[in-house]
């Protein structure tokens, strides 16, 4: 526990005479009482003003001079709770037994003499082969608590006092029993890590996990205990190559990597490819370890066999790797779908050149898709056509753009981010305006987007205005006056809904009437 001195400035206590002269006012007080948890003693400091005490502050017991942390008892919240997690070990014969404990020194309003003690949170009991750990519980029948074993694994301690987080912090006394005990070869001459007593249980459970620690691949011990492994691992047997279901091959591989991709390499020999020796199976793996429900994929699309498959895409990829080439081998395939190519074709499936292909597809994809988004923005136009307007007075026209590659080539244009627009303009979410000069009708100049609400979003020249060419007056001028002029519309659009409403109204009005008669 760290020590404390905590004082009352100018306080009169009535069971210790003369110790401080009680007021209200702090500047009066000539005396401080304190209690040092260092010497475990309350006395008067007569010889250091009370203005030098600091709440919170580091500094020395004026009594015994340990190195204490000041704390003001009479100002604020008087209740100070300070608590440590402590874990202990003990050996008995050939077991290891470890007690959870959580210590607390609390400080009440009107003593400063702290009330100190601890309770258990949680026991473990190790011995060759077994892990067990207790909780404390209510039994009815004996009316009292009782420590019981736990039906699930052993895990580590949680000295949190709620339910909705966790606190496994822990000072660690009396760990020399653990170098004394049957535990002693796990961590021998090494830093220990955290989740130390889980490591602990499974150590004693599966005595292997040494074997992967000091074998080179810790890394598999480690997924084991951090993570939870779902690959099952051969806990029967004693030799490493068995307990991992490895061959010399395959395990001199994952030594190369410490451990690192096991369980990946597990499922991808279980589930996707196993080769005809463990060479060719590490091989593949080493290629397509990471991408291999890429390869699933494409062998949906080309129902070509899987390992055909992998040796086309070792024989044609790139520097950029065989992850790279299998996405863009997807996308071309798929782009060949939307197309009704042949897709038993191996000229379609297995083309020489997998990049051009794809631009191809890619090109004719995009002209098809231009089509229908220029068909739905010509629909979308005709809504809006009195947004356009021209200023003859500052030489300006704002107009609608053609077609979405237009709004494309204003973005390259000014470089500006309007062609991520095109496709929310040409479903009418929103309304893209090209502000053009009278003399150059055709040069792009500035662009504005104008919202559903008829209202000016904003309004950019070349680089967003942030190349030192700040917007200029007449644009500034022209989007006032555009603004008034968007008013105007939104009350005409308004005028003209109501009399299609009426004149709906009026139309099924007449309709009723030739029913009813």
């Amino acid at each position: 526990m760290p020590h404390f001195v905590l004082y009352r400035r100018g306080f009169g206590n009535p069971y210790l005479v003369g110790y401080g002269d009680y007021c209200q006012s702090e500047r009066n007080s000539k005396l401080t009482d304190c209690y040092c948890t260092a010497c475990r003693t309350r006395f008067e400091d007569g010889i250091r003003k009370p203005k030098e005490y600091k709440h919170l502050e580091i500094g020395t017991c004026a009594n015994c001079g340990a190195p204490v942390e000041f704390r003001q008892m009479n100002r604020g919240r008087s209740t100070f709770y300070y608590t440590k997690n402590f874990a202990v070990f003990e050996k008995v014969a050939d077991r290891v037994r470890i007690e959870c404990i959580i210590a607390y020194m609390k400080f009440a309003d009107d003593e400063l003499q702290p009330e100190i003690d601890c309770y258990t949170v949680t026991r473990y009991e190790l011995s060759p082969g077994k892990a067990v750990q207790y909780w404390c519980s209510y039994d009815a029948a004996l009316k009292n608590y009782v420590w019981k074993p736990k039906k699930s694994r052993a895990r580590e301690p949680n000295y949190a006092r709620g339910f909705y987080w966790r606190d496994n912090n822990y000072t660690l006394i009396n760990q020399e029993a653990v170098e004394s005990s049957f535990l002693r070869y796990l961590f021998k001459d090494e830093q220990l890590p955290s989740m130390y007593i889980t490591w602990l249980c499974r150590y004693a459970e599966h005595p292997q996990l040494e074997y992967l620690i000091n074998g080179g691949v810790p890394q598999i011990a480690m997924d084991y205990i951090y993570h939870g492994m779902k690959v099952r691992l051969n806990w029967r047997s004693n030799n490493m190559k068995k307990v991992l279901r490895l061959s010399k091959p395959e395990l001199e591989y994952f030594v190369k990597l410490e451990g690192r991709g096991y369980a990946g390499y597990i499922n991808f020999r279980k589930s996707f490819f196993c080769g005809r020796t463990p060479e060719e199976t590490v091989k593949y793996y080493d290629d397509f370890g990471k991408s291999w429900d890429y390869v699933e994929q494409i062998e949906e699309l080309t129902k070509l066999p899987r390992k055909k498959i992998m040796d086309y895409a070792l024989r044609k990829k790139n520097q950029q790797g065989t992850a790279f080439f299998l996405i863009c081998y997807r996308d071309y395939l798929r782009e060949c779908v939307m197309l009704d190519y042949d897709m038993t074709s191996t000229a379609v499936t297995m083309p020489k050149d997998v990049f051009s292909a794809h631009e191809t597809t890619s090109k004719l994809i995009s002209e098809i898709n231009d089509e229908k988004i220029n068909f739905i923005l010509k629909k979308n136009d005709s809504k809006r056509q009195d947004l356009e307007a021209v200023d003859m007075e500052l030489g300006l026209i704002l107009r609608l753009p053609y077609s979405v590659k237009e709004i494309s080539d204003e973005g390259a244009a000014l470089n500006h981010c309007v062609g991520g627009y095109a496709q929310r303009h040409a479903e009418g979410k929103l309304t893209i305006m090209f502000l053009r000069t009278l003399g150059h009708k055709s040069e792009p100049f500035y662009t504005m987007e104008v919202s559903n609400e008829l209202e000016i979003v904003q309004c950019r020249g070349y680089k967003n205005n942030q190349a030192g060419n700040p917007k200029p007056y007449e644009i500034e001028l022209f989007e006032r006056r555009y603004s008034e002029y968007l008013e105007r519309v939104k009350k005409q659009r308004l005028k003209e809904h109501r009399k299609k409403q009426q004149h709906e109204y009026r139309r099924n009005a007449r309709r009723k009437a030739r029913k009813a008669c």
